[in-house]
């Protein structure tokens, strides 16, 4: 999910096959594929050395350039019962529905889950790991659910607000962002935006569809979908966003201060994994919670300065999930069944570990006991967010989201929508009509499994 393809990642690319033990007699060997080595990191840590009986065999291939999907359908597609083939494999977002709704991809109660266990995950991770039939084919160990996150100094610079209670009242929903940020604009004379670009609220609007993108086999333009444009248009043309895209240089700029930018939507591996490591030039990645760099992040950044609220709607953006090969898992004896299964369930739904993890970690976990828990005992103050507790905020929002909406077509409509639609209309180079044909002609093209009338 976040993409962490660094020198390592590369060189385990190069080597192949990355094995915590070598295969010894006796032991019960798992195949596991992911494409980072957040999983193995993870495994390596908490998981094998209470557990000598497993020789595990840990293959990463990287997401960029398709290599991992690639890797997947074809052996899964063909030789699904070979060695090399993984027993469990990580999914990310962008393509967890293609794989659920593939035969080779298991149910996850065929190795011991029973519906006692599947119950304790937040439902909106859920139903992401589910097919169109409900079968539970992946589940993953983190919860994503997004909120809004905003500049505190600037909120009480240009708007007066003085409390997140207070922010959350002028974005409570998306008319009331709108007049937000117009209000913005007036009051800072233009120099501080909503947001960087009108491409930053789409991972939130879409979640107020009714419907998602295919329904019953029919391509579904939902009318939540033509609202989002109208105010995409009005963001760009009235000049209330920076005109900058997600992940470009822009996008940072604002978080460490050099845009005056009040808004990002960002999910909870955002706001470890993106926002704070962004919020100073020259932020110390190996030692993040350092005295001297958190100092120099406060003084010449925007650390401490950000605090976060629900924001107009709940809604949820990545996560990892973990699957099993069902050509596997069905000549898998008991004893190897068994192990699959305690080897997920500990990363996904082990109160214990989940517990544990969020306080080594900060990372908002999969599993709503497990939140429960973490929140009975006093939840997780954070500093950068000057003192806000990050998991208070993110638990209702992933009680609210709703993962039903998402399909295996959704990474590709997606993308067309945004070119086809978004980008010409708000820059004002075609009109609704002209675009919405064009995305229909788009979508035909590219999924000839669904009907586009």
């Amino acid at each position: 999910m976040k993409k962490l393809v660094s020198l390592l990642l590369v060189l385990m690319l190069a080597v192949g096959c990355v094995g915590f033990a070598g295969a010894e007699a006796g032991k019960i060997k798992l195949v596991v594929w992911s494409f980072t080595n957040e999983l193995q990191g993870m495994i390596e840590k908490y998981y094998l050395p209470n557990h000598p009986e497993l020789d595990i065999e840990f293959q990463i291939y990287p997401t960029d350039g398709s290599a991992y999907t690639t890797k997947v359908d074809n052996l899964l597609g063909s030789n699904a019962t070979s060695a090399e083939a993984p027993d469990i494999f990580t999914l990310e977002a962008a393509f967890v529905k293609h794989y659920v709704e593939m035969d080779w991809t298991g149910d996850l109660k065929s190795i011991g889950f029973t519906d006692e266990e599947l119950a304790t995950a937040f439902p909106v991770m859920a139903q992401i790991g589910q097919n169109a039939a409900g079968v539970q084919k992946g589940l993953s160990w983190q919860s994503t659910p997004g909120v809004l996150m905003y500049r505190a100094s600037l909120a009480e610079k240009y708007l007066g607000v003085t409390s997140p209670e207070e922010m959350q009242a002028k974005v409570a929903d998306w008319d009331t962002f709108l007049e937000t940020a117009q209000e913005l604009k007036e009051k800072s004379e233009g120099a501080c935006k909503m947001v960087i670009g009108s491409g930053d609220i789409w991972n939130a609007y879409q979640y107020q569809r009714s419907e998602g993108w295919v329904v019953d086999g029919k391509l579904v333009i939902d009318d939540e979908l033509l609202d989002f444009e109208e105010l995409c248009y009005t963001l760009e043309q009235d000049d209330l966003t920076h005109k900058g895209g997600a992940w470009s240089e822009p996008w940072f700029a604002g978080m460490r201060g050099e845009l005056e930018t009040l808004c990002y939507f960002l999910p909870t591996w955002g706001l470890h994994y993106t926002l704070k490591p962004n919020c100073v030039a020259g932020w110390d990645a190996e030692n993040p919670d350092s005295e001297e760099n958190i100092k120099n992040a406060t003084e010449n950044g925007t650390y401490g300065d950000w605090r976060i609220v629900d924001g107009p709607v709940a809604y949820s953006w990545g996560g990892t999930w973990m699957g099993i090969n069902a050509a596997k898992a069905a000549t898998a004896d008991d004893a190897k069944k068994a192990a699959m299964h305690d080897l997920i369930y500990f990363f996904t739904l082990n109160e214990d570990f989940l517990v544990q993890y969020a306080a080594d970690s900060g990372d908002f976990v999969g599993s709503a006991k497990a939140v429960e828990t973490i929140l009975a005992n006093g939840g997780t103050p954070n500093p950068f967010l000057g003192g806000q507790d990050h998991y208070a905020i993110f638990a209702n929002a992933a009680a609210l989201a709703n993962g039903s909406l998402m399909s295996e077509y959704d990474d590709t409509i997606n993308g067309l929508w945004n070119d086809y639609v978004t980008t010409p209309y708000t820059k004002g180079e075609k009109d609704l009509d002209t675009c919405l044909t064009e995305f229909k002609a788009a979508v035909a093209a590219a999924i000839t499994t669904i009907t586009v009338e």
